[in-house]
């Protein structure tokens, strides 16, 4: 007989399920009823010479006569040659649909170009941010990086020229054209899509801004021996001792960076082995740098620790002794010193060409005196297989020149 809502209902649970078949043309279209009274349509069917049920739906959810409709479709399907259980092909997949990225801003953009010197050991990175968020973060920050245009950034360093830092405007440039250019590498390195932010550059707006050649030269400043050896043997009020034999230590040292000197900790320095250590940490191209130690270099030395007391720097900062000098703290002694004295204007950098210029004069060859500056050698095998210290060669250079120096030194005394 046909199944009727009447006797759906009226079927009782038993201790284990059981199936009622419906009489008449649905043939295997049943109701299944489990011990706990849920009750279940249910299509049986024989395919491949296999018996299946295919479920159809609870009841009273699905209704009795959609209940028979659903059989009767999955019972075609059978007719047809087709498991209405078998798995079904799995569609293609659709293309994702393009993420939507946010508009980087131009202070996003700094923080990212920030980011980067750091990972890449820039010592410069805190000087860099400085300069930027004091003249550039206030008036552009906000904007997002691709609505920047030339205009903007005329306009921002304009402000600096109008306060006579024609130099700081020239670096605050050089800033600006890097982070953009950073922007731009950012916005087309595939590894960028993971981070949700673009930039959306085409183009670098700093780079149609032109710099202003006359406010920044290349220093060619080269002091003659006369006045190092007036520098050597200064004793009077206009500069401080500390200062004298940071500046010795440059001279007698081959001209090295001046805050390679005053950055120095105590603990770069064997005196007994005779070698200067200053780590990679501390150096412009992130390679350990030897020193060889002269005669003349140790009389400078032991005077400069005498004169630093406890500290673990050679040249503690006047406020913190645990700290070393400023980096600022020579320049500006070096400029009170011209002034006062009425020397010539020179800086403390002007004293490591100057150094390598007269080595040069007195026979060193070029590369010793390049090895004894750590300047970076860039061809290949100097930047990637030669590992050689150099040590001895760049021990009977400085031997030379300080032979050479006390040699002048001493006849100017004389006369």
């Amino acid at each position: 007989m046909r199944f009727t809502d009447k006797q759906l209902k009226g079927l009782i649970p038993k201790k284990t399920a059981y199936r009622l078949y419906e009489k008449g043309a649905d043939k295997g279209f049943g109701i299944k009823v489990t011990p706990n009274g849920h009750k279940s349509f249910f299509q049986q069917y024989t395919i491949n010479g296999k018996v299946r049920f295919a479920g159809i739906g609870s009841y009273p959810e699905i209704s009795l006569a959609d209940a028979r409709e659903k059989a009767r479709e999955l019972r075609a399907l059978v007719e047809c040659g087709i498991d209405p259980q078998a798995e079904k092909p799995k569609e293609p997949e659709k293309p994702k649909e393009p993420e939507k990225f946010k508009d980087g801003t131009v202070k996003q953009l700094f923080d990212y170009y920030i980011q980067k010197m750091q990972e890449q050991g820039k010592r410069s990175w805190p000087e860099v941010k400085r300069v930027l968020d004091a003249n550039a973060v206030p008036f552009i920050g906000d904007l997002q990086a691709s609505e920047v245009t030339p205009h903007h950034i005329r306009d921002v360093m304009y402000r600096m020229i109008e306060r006579g830092s024609e130099t700081q405007a020239n670096r605050l440039r050089s800033y600006l054209h890097t982070a953009f250019k950073v922007g731009v590498h950012h916005d087309n390195d595939p590894k960028s899509l993971k981070t949700g932010v673009m930039f959306n550059l085409t183009h670098n707006p700093v780079a149609d801004v032109p710099r202003d050649p006359s406010a920044e030269r290349v220093g060619e400043r080269v002091l003659s021996m006369d006045e190092i050896i007036h520098i050597w043997t200064y004793e009077g009020p206009a500069i401080t001792p500390q200062m004298i034999l940071a500046l010795k230590l440059i001279i007698a040292t081959g001209g090295q960076r001046p805050t390679e000197i005053t950055g120095a900790a105590l603990s770069e320095i064997d005196l007994e082995k005779g070698i200067w250590s200053i780590p990679p940490e501390r150096i412009k191209n992130k390679r350990w740098h030897l020193i060889p130690i002269t005669r003349l270099c140790d009389a400078v030395l032991r005077e400069a620790i005498a004169l630093a007391g406890y500290s673990p720097f050679l040249f503690p900062n006047y406020f913190n002794s645990k700290r070393p000098m400023n980096k600022t703290s020579l320049p500006h002694a070096v400029e009170k010193f011209c002034e006062r004295t009425g020397c010539q204007k020179f800086t403390a950098k002007d004293l490591r060409r100057t150094i390598k210029t007269h080595m040069g004069e007195i026979g060193i060859s070029k590369d010793v005196r390049d090895r004894i500056q750590n300047h970076a050698l860039t061809d290949v095998s100097s930047k990637h297989y030669d590992r050689y210290d150099y040590l001895p060669e760049k021990r009977k250079g400085l031997e030379i020149w300080c032979a050479y120096l006390e040699k002048c030194i001493g006849g100017k005394r004389r006369n």
